[in-house]
């Protein structure tokens, strides 16, 4: 197995959840992945030398998905969860109610806290995040703590707890 399949077949589930995290619809997650990954095959064939494959990738997938937001203005206030409920996507008949919740929470928040949530919902360590988001690491903590309970204040407005 070659250095791509290997960085592929690791990573490719990791992304695919962040992207649907970030953008609500299979068929998108899935062409925005397909082009973070011929983009990153592009790169590392014509020599360019990538020192952290992981968090190149997850960076790419996280600006092509707020790229791919912007264009189809996605996000939703939080004042209007009331008045929007049959606003929620087909896509998202088949998920349960609680994530429809979570997603519709963090579309409350900007960019850069709702990457910083879902990069911690996957579990990566303070280190990656950093590496990921750009935010030092000495200040990865104190930002997720106030993004954490942003969100949490999101939630109790829409009279759910976080837990």
């Amino acid at each position: 197995m070659n250095n791509f399949d290997h960085i592929y077949k690791h990573n490719y589930p990791k992304l695919y959840r962040v992207a649907i995290k970030m953008l609500l619809h299979h068929d998108e997650a899935k062409d925005i992945l397909q082009e973070v990954f011929m983009y990153y095959y592009q790169k590392t064939n014509s020599g360019y030398k990538i020192e952290y494959p992981t968090s190149w990738l997850y960076r790419a997938t996280l600006n092509k998905c707020m790229d791919l937001n912007k264009c189809n203005q996605k996000t939703v206030s939080i004042e209007d969860h009331e008045n929007n409920k049959s606003m929620l996507d087909e896509n998202l008949a088949e998920r349960s109610f609680q994530e429809q919740v979570i997603q519709k929470a963090l579309s409350a928040l900007c960019d850069s806290e709702k990457e910083l949530a879902i990069l911690y919902s996957e579990g990566l360590s303070y280190k990656e995040m950093a590496e990921i988001t750009g935010i030092k690491y000495s200040s990865i903590g104190k930002t997720l703590s106030r993004t954490l309970k942003k969100l949490n204040g999101i939630l109790k407005k829409m009279k759910y707890e976080m837990y």
